[in-house]
């Protein structure tokens, strides 16, 4: 396979820490070939303590069923913990998604990162 990777089938995943919360921002194409990789991210989060998540998916493009699934799975993970799973930056086809599946009566859903980690930490 060749070393440069194709952009439209990539997912970029980076982690940080805001007010006790781990914030991961997604962003790329979130579909059945890499979808594995959050979850894999977001196992070993939980496994290590990490049960306050929030998911930035302000850099995503596009999410497919299983995309869907894997947060769907990860909600039900921390929901068992005593965690708490919260999305924010939903816009374009991701937002169309969640909005058609009627995903987002499941999840907590926040504008920006910082409404997501103020109305968790009120």
């Amino acid at each position: 396979m060749a070393s440069q990777q194709n952009d439209k089938s990539s997912l970029s995943i980076q982690s940080t820490e805001i007010s006790g919360w781990t914030v991961l921002a997604v962003s790329g194409r979130m579909d059945a070939e890499n979808a594995p990789q959050l979850q894999e991210k977001c196992d070993e989060l939980i496994a290590q303590g990490h049960t306050s998540l929030v998911i930035d998916l302000g850099g995503l493009t596009y999410i497919s069923s299983m995309g869907l699934r894997t947060f769907l799975a990860v909600a039900k993970t921390l929901q068992g913990k005593g965690g708490t799973l919260r999305l924010c930056g939903l816009k374009g086809l991701v937002k169309q998604i969640f909005e058609i599946t009627g995903l987002t009566q499941s999840f907590s859903i926040h504008e920006t990162v910082e409404s997501a980690v103020l109305e968790a930490n009120v």
